[in-house]
């Protein structure tokens, strides 16, 4: 079969290439691709592959060349990835990440679920208003306003936030970035943001409230010593942050909209009722918005009878990985009640398991049960758009409208 270029933007303007993946799992699983403005790269599309290179960080490396999957353009711009925790492996990711797992504990997201409830309810009802909606703010609005809230950014600095971060999440839509500027560019606004609000947070922590005080404060003692959070390194865990709460949960939640419009029954079995949690895990599974992330060979190796070499680009397809037939039965039907519900949405395990997993389990099982629970019909008013991106299957617009259960 001719190739894709899996690396192009333009080519999930028509949404991810199922069909492709499947010839390639059936094929050529472990596939070499030419790249037009790069080096080339593998495309691993099999679950259990995928599953044994995100845990196999020694051999499959994040901080290599970091985890987008266009080329770093300068050595400078290759030290700016590998400053971001996602960009790095262990001891340096594991010591990085117990720091931060302050933002992400069982009982931080526990605090949050009154405030959840209440967004969700407030989302539902403009929904029902009986006019024209863009799903697509609405949903991003919520994913964005739950992160901001956990880490302590006035609600007076949201409006100007969530615009600086929609552009560095959406860098490669020229509706959002007309001048299609790459995306260290599209950083730096939220790096100016998140370094005033560091500084703010230092001279005066009573002053402020939520986990980036905790950042500042956060100590960690191993056999090395005592270790702290620099500005530059907390500085660099907002973009990872603020972008996977808005870009993939916004995402997510838009997705289920859509699979709702083009299959009208599709939920019927749970319409009117709560959302179980085995509802959440088999959409992520089944619709999950992360297609793929990257890593680099850092040996010389054969997989699958394929001689990966050194230095070589690795793109992991996780939108392949969870509908492998050889791991999932009828991976095209949407089943919760399936008896295997694990997936690799949030990294399939390893170090580089997704820190804010629980926090986006919970927006979308709130969400979704809201959606369920007070929506009758739903039905695209106008052409729905998708994003031009390489990395996460998501919306642009999305216009609807619902009438009431």
């Amino acid at each position: 079969m001719e190739r894709l270029d899996l690396v192009s933007p333009d080519l999930y303007l028509d949404g991810v290439p199922r069909e492709y993946f499947r010839w390639l799992r059936d094929n050529d699983p472990v596939a070499w691709h030419e790249e037009r403005d790069g080096p080339g790269y593998w495309v691993l599309t099999r679950f259990d592959d995928v599953v044994s290179a995100n845990r196999n960080w020694e051999l499959y490396s994040n901080s290599f060349k970091g985890s987008s999957i266009e080329e770093a353009r300068s050595e400078e711009e290759l030290v700016a990835r590998r400053r971001m925790f996602v960009n790095q492996d262990p001891p340096e990711h594991t010591r990085y990440r117990k720091l931060v797992s302050a933002a992400f504990t069982p009982g931080q997201i526990r605090r949050m679920v009154p405030l959840i409830e209440q967004t969700c309810a407030r989302l539902v009802d403009r929904l029902l208003d009986g006019e024209t909606h863009d799903f697509v703010p609405i949903a991003e609005e919520l994913s964005f306003q739950m992160v901001a809230t956990l880490f302590g950014v006035p609600e007076s600095d949201w409006p100007h936030l969530i615009e600086i971060t929609r552009v560095m999440a959406d860098f490669q839509d020229p509706e959002v970035n007309p001048g299609l500027a790459p995306r260290p560019e599209m950083q730096r606004d939220i790096a100016s943001y998140a370094q005033e609000l560091i500084s703010s947070v230092r001279r005066s922590p009573e002053n402020h409230d939520g986990v980036v005080v905790e950042l500042v404060q956060s100590e960690l003692t191993d056999d090395e010593g005592t270790h702290t959070l620099t500005d530059a390194e907390i500085i660099s865990f907002f973009p990872a942050v603020l972008v996977g709460g808005l870009s993939t949960t916004a995402h997510a939640m838009t997705e289920m909209v859509n699979s709702w419009v083009r299959e009208p029954n599709i939920f019927d079995a749970w319409s009117g009722g709560e959302c179980p949690t085995s509802f959440v895990e088999e959409f992520l599974r089944w619709r999950g918005p992360v297609m793929s992330f990257r890593r680099t060979a850092t040996a010389d190796h054969v997989l699958r009878g394929r001689q990966i070499s050194r230095g070589e680009k690795v793109i992991l397809s996780y939108a392949s990985a969870n509908h492998d037939e050889r791991h999932f039965e009828m991976p095209e039907m949407f089943d919760p009640n399936r008896e295997l519900l694990d997936h690799v949405a949030f990294g399939g395990g390893g170090p580089h398991f997704c820190i804010g997993a629980q926090l986006a389990r919970m927006d979308l099982k709130l969400v979704f049960g809201q959606l369920l629970q007070r929506i009758g019909t739903i039905e695209a008013a106008g052409e729905p758009q998708r994003l031009r991106a390489n990395q996460f299957a998501g919306w642009l617009h999305y216009p609807v409208r619902v009438t009431p259960r």
